[in-house]
This record gives C-alpha cells, sequence and structure tokens, in this order.
C-alpha cells in the first residue's frame, strides 16, 4: 500500500525530480588510514580545499591510479534515478574544460534535463580516498559550482516537478546560498514537494542554523540523513533520531549504515534492514539510498517501500569502487517492487 504524499496535480507533473547542486568530477584513488593522515584529511569526511591544495594532494598521491567518474552527491542520485527509468532535470555550473564535456554528456546519456550553465573558472573535482575498510575521504574543490547565482535556477523545470531535491553541500558561497533558498521558495510557492539530503557531517557543522531554520518552518517534506549527521541535528541516533525529525517532516530517512534505515511517514516511524553484500567502497551508498528511495516515492509505494529500494541501491553501489551500480540493478529493483 503506498502513501498519499502527492496531490493528484503533483501525480501529473511530468518531471519527477528536479535537482540543483554541484556538479563534479570524482578523482578515485585507494589509501591506507596512514596515508589519509599524511595528506592532512580527516577520515570519512569531506573537506573543501582550493584548486592548489588539491593538486599537492594529487602529487602527494604519486603514481597510484586515479579512476575517473563523474560526481556531486545529487548528481549521482539523479543517476540511479535515470537507471531505473525516472524523469530527472539538473543544475549546476561547470567549466569549459574536458570534464564539463564529459559531464554533459554523461547527463544526455541518462537523459537527464540538462540545465548546466559554463562558469569562467573549470569543472569542480571530488578527490576520493578509499581506504581498506571501504570508508571515503574527500577532498572537494568546488571551482565553477560556487558561480551559481540565482539567475541559474531552473524555475520552469521545478514547478513542473514531483519533487525538488539539493543537499546540504549547497550552502557555500553567498551567491550559492541566495540561489538555493530561491529554489526552494520556487519549489513551495510552486507546489513541488522538497527533498533535502543533509550529505555530510561537515555540511551539518558548517550549516547546522540553516537546517534547523528549515525544518522548524516546515520547508522540508523529505530529509535524508545518516547516524552521526542525525546525531548532530537532534542530539540522537536511530530511531530516536527519526521520531523527532518526523514531528516537523512528513518523509524521514535516517541511514544506519550496514544495519539499514529508519524510515517515518507522518510521523510512523519503521527500520528497513539492510541488504548483505561485500564492502569495497562507501562512496556514493547515501546518494543511491536516495535515488531508491525517491523512485519509490514518486511511484507511489510506502515509505517502507521506498526504503527497502534504498537500501538495495546501497548495498550494491557499496560492492563497487565508485559510484557505480551493477548493470542488473533496474531488473532487480523492479523484481522488488512487485
Amino acid at each position: 500500500m503506498g502513501t498519499e504524499f502527492f496531490s493528484e496535480e503533483q501525480k501529473l507533473r511530468p518531471i519527477d525530480v528536479c535537482a540543483v547542486e554541484n556538479a563534479l568530477v570524482d578523482l578515485l584513488v585507494r589509501g591506507s588510514d596512514a596515508d589519509i593522515e599524511k595528506l592532512g584529511m580527516t577520515k570519512g569526511i569531506m573537506q573543501l580545499v582550493d584548486a592548489n591544495a588539491q593538486k599537492i594532494v594529487l602529487e602527494k598521491m604519486g603514481t597510484r591510479p586515479v579512476e575517473i567518474e563523474l560526481g556531486g552527491s545529487a548528481a549521482n542520485a539523479l543517476r540511479g534515478m535515470a537507471i531505473l527509468g525516472a524523469q530527472t532535470s539538473y543544475s549546476s555550473v561547470v567549466g569549459r574544460d574536458k570534464y564539463g564535456e564529459a559531464f554533459a554528456k554523461r547527463l544526455k546519456e541518462l537523459s537527464i534535463m540538462n540545465n548546466l550553465q559554463m562558469g569562467s573558472t573549470g569543472t569542480g573535482t571530488c578527490l576520493v580516498v578509499v581506504s581498506p575498510d571501504g570508508e571515503r575521504t574527500m577532498n572537494t574543490h568546488l571551482g565553477a559550482c560556487r558561480e551559481y547565482t540565482k539567475n541559474f535556477v531552473p524555475i520552469g523545470d521545478i514547478r513542473r516537478s514531483k519533487i525538488f531535491f539539493t543537499t546540504g553541500y549547497c550552502w557555500d558561497t553567498p551567491n550559492q546560498i541566495e540561489a538555493i533558498e530561491h529554489a526552494i521558495e520556487v519549489a513551495r510557492k510552486g507546489g513541488a514537494k522538497v527533498a533535502i539530503d543533509v550529505a555530510d557531517p561537515f555540511a551539518v557543522s558548517r550549516s547546522h542554523a540553516v537546517f534547523t531554520r528549515l525544518v522548524d518552518a516546515r520547508q522540508v517534506d523529505v530529509l535524508f540523513a545518516n547516524a552521526e549527521e542525525a546525531q548532530m541535528l537532534v542530539g540522537c541516533k536511530g530511531m530516536d533520531a527519526a521520531k523527532i525529525l518526523a514531528e516537523k517532516i512528513d518523509v524521514v530517512a535516517v541511514k544506519d549504515g550496514a544495519h539499514g534505515a529508519y524510515v517515518s511517514y507522518r510521523g510512523t516511524v519503521s527500520f528497513v534492514p539492510a541488504f548483505s553484500t561485500t564492502v569495497v567502497d562507501t562512496t556514493g551508498a547515501g546518494d543511491m539510498f536516495a535515488a531508491g528511495f525517491l523512485y519509490g516515492l514518486v511511484r507511489g509505494y510506502s515509505v517502507e517501500m521506498c526504503g527497502r529500494v534504498g537500501t538495495l541501491m546501497a548495498s550494491d553501489n557499496i560492492s563497487h569502487l565508485g559510484v557505480r551500480l551493477s548493470s542488473d540493478i533496474a531488473r532487480r529493483v523492479q523484481e522488488l517492487l512487485v
């Protein structure tokens, strides 16, 4: 049995999810805990760096092989949804370089509506160091992403969408903050649901007041957070965190790693166990959880089923290096939904 989350008018909207966020190219390398410490990084955390710092860290990695994959949290999530058949739209800023061209090409291949703008600096990059236990530690250079302005917000696509989606990474430069808050306002006034993935403890520490304000003002309809992020937001984890957040948010998912997730719809909290898998790299696990969850939501399934699809997508993703899904993932999701 599904939810009554969407109105009849919203169900007819042609775009399932429209997202605004930071378009990045992931640079994936394997490294030890000692490597992470030597590079001045904090294990399991994302930190923002400038172009020179990124260059220095890459040089310190020496001759280690680097895998290149298109990234950015919301772009990853849309990629997962598009593979499942959702209609999606994406907006960000990239540079006039090979990375920007590759990003646009990938959007086209996935039939994701392209609302990219061209910036004056290079496309942003995210160095992802994957340690032996599968944990990912990130240095992010936002590059052209930081040039995103209010004028770039895809107002038409947001108004034609069931859900507007973004993440905590967007609260960075003053112009980005103005743009993302304008996009949320457009969504609220235009009748689109607002979904936010807290995304990273770093984002919570930097923008705690923003998240609290949005939640208290009931500007968020769907919220994703992992255990650590939930602890930072409301002072507790798991079921307790889901219950507190559910007091002001219709749909909540508090992820608890290998254990599963606590999902809530209008105050009723349920536990969804994780799928067993071999962990290779946890990069993008939360993104693919959001992808599966939002896909289930726009298709009208219960939050428990949305959580199951999300955990399936996340477990499949972490069995690969980088943000990738198995070629049969769409079939497996459909079998789960039957």
